[in-house]
C-alpha cells in the first residue's frame, strides 16, 4: 500500500474511542443534499500530462477533521475534501505530486477567519523530520480574499525519507477555502553527511511551481463556481453520484468517504502503478464515472478493520461497450483495480448469482492480501451491466468468502434498484452478513 493511503488508517486509529456499535439490517436514509465538494476538485483532464489519479481522495466530516489535522479545527469548519495526483507510486528525485483541498465552513466569515488551516494539511505522509516555514505571502488574484501562497519544506533525509518542498496557492470562494499544492520531492544523496540533516533557512520560492499552483487554483475556482451554479464541470456527473448507494450510511457514526468523480480510464486501470492492462484498451468507450468506499468494520486495537466496501459505476458509450468491459473482467478478474485504496488480492470467478434488473453479471471471490494458494477466501465482488453502465461492488477482507459474497449480492441488488429509480438513491440496507461471525475471526 502506498504511504499516502496510510492517512486513512491513522485517522481511524485515533477515532477508536468514539467508534460506536454498528446496527444492522435497517433502512438507512440518504443524507440531506450538500454541495458536491468532489465535483469541485480538479479532474484528471485539468492536471498536466503525466499525472495520474492517486485513488486516495476522501471526504472527511467535521467530527473527524480534528483527528486528521492533529490540531483544534477552526470555528465553523464543516467538511474537508482532498484528492491527489502522482506521476507514479514510486516517486523519484525531482518528481512533483499534486494535492487538491477544499474546506467547507458554515459562513463566509468563518472561512475567512479559518483560512490558515491550510498549512495543517500540507505535510505529505512522511517520517519525522525538520520543518522549515511556513512562509505566507499574498497569492495570485483568484476568487476572494484571503488569497495566499504558502511555502514550506519538510526535510526527512535524516530518517531516510525525502525532502519535500511544498508550494501552495489557496483562496476563498464564499464559504469555501480551497487550493492546490505542488509537492517537489528531493531524495537524499547517499552520504552519511547529508543524511545527518540538511541545512535550515527559509523555504526557497520556485517560479515554475508557483505558476503551476496558481494556474491549477484558477481552474479549481472555475469548477467551484460551476458547481455553485448547479452545473456539472468537466469530469463530473452529479446525476450519477446521486444514484449511487450511500455507503456511509452502513455505519452509525460519521466516517470518511473515500472516492469521488473518476475518469473512466482510471477505473479500468491503475495509472500510477505503471502496469499494462487489456482493460485500458476500452478507455475510449468509458465515460466519467463515480466511486465510493467506506470502512464497514469496527476499529480494534487502534486499527480500522475490514470489511472494506466499495461501489463503482462507469457509464459507457453503448451497452455493447459495457458488455465488452464485463467480458474482459470475466476473462482476467485480477486486471480490474479496486475502487478503494486497498489491495485487489487474488480473484477467482465463481458461479453467477441472480441480480434482478442486471443484463449480465460476473462474480468472484478472493483473498485480499494475496497470501498464497492455500489462503481461504475473505473477499467477494459482483460486477454487472445495466444498460450502458458497468457497476462494480467489492466487499474486501474480514469475512468468510460466503459472507462476503452474500453482502456483495445484496449491495449489488440495491445498487441496480437505485439506477432504475427515477430520482436520487433513497437509502441503503446494511446486509447482516457484513458483521463477522466468530468463525470469521
Amino acid at each position: 500500500m502506498h504511504p499516502r493511503h496510510r492517512i486513512i488508517a491513522a485517522l481511524l486509529a485515533v477515532a477508536v474511542n468514539i467508534w460506536p456499535t454498528i446496527a444492522v439490517a435497517e433502512e438507512r436514509p440518504q443524507p440531506d443534499h450538500l454541495p458536491d465538494l468532489a465535483a469541485m476538485a480538479l479532474a484528471p483532464g485539468d492536471v498536466p500530462l503525466g499525472f495520474h489519479d492517486e485513488y486516495s481522495e476522501w471526504l472527511v466530516p467535521a467530527s473527524l477533521v480534528r483527528e486528521l489535522l492533529g490540531v483544534e479545527p477552526p470555528e465553523g469548519l464543516q467538511r474537508l475534501y482532498q484528492s491527489f495526483y502522482l506521476p507514479t507510486y514510486e516517486l523519484e528525485d525531482g518528481d512533483d505530486a499534486l494535492h487538491v483541498f477544499v474546506f467547507e465552513f458554515d459562513s463566509p466569515e468563518a472561512a475567512a477567519e479559518g483560512a490558515a488551516v491550510v498549512v495543517d494539511v500540507l505535510r505529505p505522509p512522511l517520517p519525522p523530520g525538520t520543518t522549515t516555514g511556513p512562509v505566507r505571502v499574498p497569492g495570485p488574484l483568484v476568487a476572494e480574499e484571503p488569497r495566499t501562497t504558502t511555502l514550506v519544506t519538510y526535510d526527512t533525509w535524516a530518517e531516510g525519507g525525502p525532502k519535500v518542498e511544498v508550494t501552495a496557492t489557496s483562496f476563498r470562494r464564499g464559504t469555501l477555502i480551497a487550493g492546490v499544492s505542488v509537492e517537489h520531492n528531493l531524495m537524499a544523496p547517499d552520504t552519511d553527511v547529508v543524511r545527518s540533516g540538511s541545512p535550515g533557512g527559509s523555504p526557497a520560492p520556485d517560479a515554475t511551481r508557483e505558476e503551476l499552483a496558481a494556474r491549477l487554483a484558477a481552474i479549481l475556482d472555475a469548477r467551484i463556481q460551476e458547481v455553485m451554479r448547479g452545473d456539472a464541470p468537466q469530469g463530473a456527473d452529479s446525476g450519477l453520484a446521486s444514484r449511487m448507494l450511500p455507503l456511509e450510511a452502513l455505519v452509525d457514526w460519521p466516517v470518511p468517504i473515500l472516492g469521488g468523480h473518476k475518469a473512466g480510464v482510471d477505473m479500468l486501470r491503475c495509472g500510477p502503478c505503471g502496469e499494462e492492462s487489456p482493460l485500458a484498451s476500452l478507455a475510449g468507450t468509458a465515460l466519467d464515472g463515480y466511486s465510493r468506499t467506506v470502512f464497514a468494520g469496527p476499529v480494534v486495537d487502534g486499527e480500522p478493520r475490514p470489511p472494506f466496501v466499495s461501489v463503482g459505476i462507469i457509464p459507457f458509450t453503448s451497452p455493447e461497450a459495457a458488455l465488452s468491459a464485463l467480458g474482459a473482467i470475466r476473462a482476467e478478474p485480477d486486471d480490474l483495480p479496486t475502487t478503494g485504496p486497498f489491495p485487489r488480492g487474488d480473484r477467482t470467478v465463481v458461479e453467477t448469482p441472480p441480480i434482478p434488473g442486471a443484463d449480465a453479471v460476473v462474480a468472484f471471490q478472493g483473498v485480499m492480501d494475496g497470501e498464497g494458494p492455500d489462503a481461504a477466501p475473505d473477499s467477494a465482488g459482483v460486477d454487472l451491466v445495466v444498460a450502458d453502465h458497468l457497476v462494480t461492488v467489492d466487499v474486501n477482507g474480514g469475512l468468510s468468502g460466503e459472507a462476503a459474497m452474500q453482502a456483495a449480492i445484496e449491495l449489488a441488488t440495491q445498487q441496480v434498484a437505485c439506477l432504475a429509480a427515477a430520482g436520487p438513491c433513497a437509502g441503503i440496507t446494511r446486509p447482516f452478513s457484513l458483521d463477522p461471525s466468530p468463525a470469521d475471526g
